[in-house]
């Protein structure tokens, strides 16, 4: 895409924004601790990939290439948790340019300002913003590989030389961006027909290369660092089979419901509490009220100036999309997805409106996934954002072609996300829980002169793996006669200990227990 002075200009506001947002968010998360314990995992990784492993070998697998990214920072000799803040929130920086490239082959600039700026400050994607957490990253190249592909089919083949790796990028950033796939199959298929040409396939042909030698590299590193146990394949079976996940998870939820009942507390929420340690929004706020209102009326007054023509094909697909739905928690995901795609294909396929149903399969493609899994975390559901921000701002059309005064409803929008962007903290439920571990280590190596040296157990072993090394073994609270026939000479407890014998408790750090063995 040709960028002219005012894109340069609105490209220059979205960069500063972003980044300024990114920075008042590294330093809230940084403040506020992780809460997120596999943020542990991924710097565990990162440190395995810096050269070393603390029991990381099998589970190296797990984002890559946020870890890879994350290790950099480490060689450069800053080792601390806010490196994976700094390197989720570059990536979310990089999004947000992509997410204002793909609005803009369809919106004005302004519009796809406000998009963007509506998109990044949206609550749900604040509550994980640059906190090294892996949802934001994958979108961010969700993103650009939607875009280099809707170029590579519409103006010039030569991106998919781009489009493929970002996929293969994306699906060692989160396994789950995999879920794009259908939707892209499908828009290929609205503007091709699978009719290809030479120098289309010649293209797809070098993008594929590319593609599967980046597969095969990363592949090839993570099999070595985890001597050959890799586990991803387990979502993709999964998803194939119908396996909706374990009972036992503390998000286990078999609300089909939940993200659509819950989509106005992730636009806009006054309340953040932390339940189960993961951000809970609750109480929506008027801005939650504003976006529906602009989805709904740009919708109507779409329907009303649109002629829709119907003929066999078109009923046909709306019958399979019928039937996946009445059908929706009867088989496996991926046989509703399969039939949604189906269905939307028929729907579309001699329709204008090609990208606006892609947008809706981008939706339907997640939330069909997500809702089937029956483990569920909010930030699960944030792929489904950018295609929603298209919405809103095909609402925010067309009303704007209704009024005279074109740019009031834009920057109403904008100036009001940009207050939630900084005022979404002090929604933030005040707590220390967080800081816990990280405050209970630094007094262990404070005051406890050989503490590299012995065993230190504790009753989750991600943070002290992260904080004290190799010798801090995992022993449950709970099991009061393990850690009294361990060989520990201290242990940590999250919860006060009344029958440890031969123990005597030397320190509680926002409730945390530190206990050491009686000589």
């Amino acid at each position: 895409m040709d960028l002219n002075i005012k894109d340069k200009k609105e490209l220059l506001f979205i960069t500063i924004i972003s980044t300024i947002l990114v920075a008042y968010y590294v330093n809230f998360n940084n403040n506020l601790g992780i809460y997120c314990s596999d943020v542990y995992v991924y710097l565990l990784n990162a440190l395995y990939f810096a050269g070393t492993n603390i029991h990381s070998t099998k589970s190296i697998y797990l984002s890559p290439v946020v870890c890879f990214l994350t290790s950099l920072i480490f060689d450069l000799g800053y080792v601390d948790k806010v490196a994976i803040f700094i390197t989720t929130g570059i990536l979310a920086i990089i999004g947000n340019i992509g997410l204002y490239f793909l609005l803009r082959l369809r919106f004005s600039s302004l519009l796809s300002m406000t998009g963007t700026i509506i998109y990044t400050t949206l609550a749900l994607n604040l509550a994980w913003l640059a906190n090294g957490s892996l949802d934001i990253p994958a979108v961010t190249f969700t993103i650009w590989a939607v875009y280099f592909t809707i170029l590579a089919i519409k103006k010039d083949s030569r991106y998919y030389c781009l489009a493929l790796p970002f996929l293969v990028v994306g699906f060692y950033t989160r396994y789950t961006v995999g879920l794009i796939l259908p939707p892209l199959l499908l828009y290929y298929a609205y503007e091709t027909s699978f009719r290809i040409t030479r120098d289309e396939f010649k293209h797809i042909a070098i993008g594929l290369a590319i593609a599967i030698a980046l597969f095969a590299l990363i592949y090839w590193t993570i099999y070595t660092m985890g001597n050959g146990f890799i586990a991803f394949d387990g979502l993709i079976s999964g998803g194939v089979s119908g396996h909706l996940g374990s009972t036992h998870d503390n998000s286990y939820n078999p609300d089909f419901g939940y993200y659509l009942t819950n989509m106005g507390n992730f636009i806009s929420s006054s309340n953040t509490t932390f339940v189960a340690k993961t951000p809970s929004l609750a109480n929506p706020t008027i801005l939650s009220g504003l976006v529906f209102a602009i989805l709904i009326i740009g919708a109507a007054l779409w329907v009303k100036r649109t002629e829709f023509e119907i003929n066999r094909t078109k009923i046909a697909g709306t019958i399979v999309c019928l039937i996946a739905l009445l059908t929706f928690s009867q088989f496996s995901s991926t046989i509703t997805i399969i039939l949604t795609m189906i269905g939307l294909f028929l729907i579309g396929k001699d329709s204008k409106y090609k990208m606006g149903i892609f947008m809706l399969a981008w939706i339907l493609s997640y939330f069909i996934f997500q809702s089937y899994y029956m483990v569920k975390v909010n930030r699960y559901i944030i792929p489904t954002f950018p295609p929603l921000v298209y919405f809103i701002m095909i609402g925010v059309d067309e009303i704007n072609a209704r009024i005279n005064r074109k740019n009031i409803l834009p920057i109403i929008l904008i100036v009001l996300f940009l207050i939630q962007g900084f005022a979404f903290t002090s929604t933030f439920e005040q707590t220390n829980e967080f800081n816990g571990p990280e405050l209970m280590t630094d007094y262990i190596k404070e005051n406890i002169d050989n503490w590299s040296e012995i065993q230190i157990g504790n009753y989750n072993i991600r943070p002290y793996y992260w904080y004290l090394g190799m010798n801090s073994p995992g022993i449950e609270s709970s099991a009061t006669q393990k850690i009294i026939e361990s060989n520990v000479s201290y242990y940590i407890s999250n919860h006060p200990q009344k029958n440890l014998t031969n123990y005597t408790e030397i320190k509680n750090i926002d409730g945390l227990y530190l206990y050491q063995r009686n000589a």
